[in-house]
């Protein structure tokens, strides 16, 4: 989604959208502690962002404004207005945007839009720190369509690696020894399409696009595909929920672009794990805005995911 691990695995694969600003090109030749902590900042921000898409996202989805919008039109809204929050930006690096591979950027969308819209349904009925913290066992998934559709290689760590992760996300999911319930097999899908779109980002970044065509058109195939899906069940948002839809679209748009930003100035075994700030800021906004209880399982489950996380980045690629 727009969301954290692809953002963070579009960021290694790929290219900066941005040239750095005056101040941090001369950040990034003078090194040392600055240009670290500047880095470990944008992070920061980019996880506070990640998590109010969410948290908007989990507002509209509650709010009684007379009919419901849907998760898959919700998801349009993302894409449409991320697409066109990126128009000014092609326009002022003066990128065409096109492309000659439409129906390989089309097979990623599709695992965009799926992990997305799982994702709303998911925390339209589970806490977002519990929704967050299972769609952060995505690269562990990333890395099994990576062996399995890209021919890599995963050493016996990175094998050891997802299966602590995979054990984080049943103990989160699963607290009642029911293993997974409904709501949280939602989310266990959605970090499957992630992952999947995490590994067609990579089978990507091979074609030669920048990266700046790479969102764009990630965001646009988004948008086409989600509101496609989204017509059979379309219901007209009233005004508050277009401004919601144009602000989930903005910061998602934003926090990518300060990973970006993040992974060009630092190496990203240091920044990455400032990425798992968002489960911290998604646990504040379940309990602030939607009285969530955030149980002892929880936590047992985010320290074994956060700890799969650390293991695939210090021994992957």
């Amino acid at each position: 989604m727009w969301y954290s691990a692809a953002a963070c695995s579009l960021a290694q694969w790929c290219s900066p959208l941005y040239e750095s600003s005056p101040n941090e090109a001369a950040l990034l030749k003078q090194g040392g502690p600055g240009v670290l902590w500047r880095a470990a900042l944008y992070m920061v921000v980019a996880s506070a962002l990640f998590a109010t898409m969410n948290a908007l996202a989990k507002y509209l989805l509650l709010a009684n404004t007379g009919q419901p919008i849907g998760a898959l039109q919700m998801t349009f809204g993302r894409y449409f207005f991320g697409t066109l929050f990126l128009l000014p930006v092609l326009f002022g690096a003066k990128v065409v945007p096109r492309t000659k591979h439409p129906f390989k950027y089309m097979f990623r969308a599709s695992f965009g839009v799926a992990g997305v819209a799982l994702m709303f349904l998911a925390i339209a009925v589970i806490p977002l720190a519990n929704a967050t913290a299972i769609g952060f066992s995505s690269p562990i998934f990333a890395m099994i369509f990576a062996v399995l559709l890209l021919g890599e290689r995963s050493g016996p760590y990175r094998w050891l690696a997802a299966a602590v992760g995979f054990m984080g996300v049943i103990v989160i999911a699963g607290p009642d020894a029911s293993i997974f319930g409904a709501a949280s097999l939602f989310a266990v899908a959605a970090a499957v399409c992630m992952g999947g779109e995490i590994a067609a980002v990579k089978w990507l970044s091979g074609l030669g696009d920048r990266a700046l065509i790479m969102l764009f058109f990630g965001n646009l195939f988004g948008a086409i595909l989600g509101g496609l899906a989204a017509i059979p069940a379309w219901v007209s948002p009233q005004p508050m929920e277009w401004l919601i839809f144009a602000a989930m679209g903005l910061v998602a748009i934003a926090g990518q672009r300060l990973v970006l930003h993040a992974m060009a100035m630092a190496d990203a075994n240091f920044v990455a794990p400032f990425l798992y700030s968002t489960l911290l800021f998604s646990g504040l906004f379940g309990v602030l805005l939607f009285d969530e209880v955030l149980r002892p399982s929880l936590f047992l489950g985010m320290a074994l995911i956060v700890g799969s996380g650390l293991l695939l980045a210090r021994f992957g690629r």
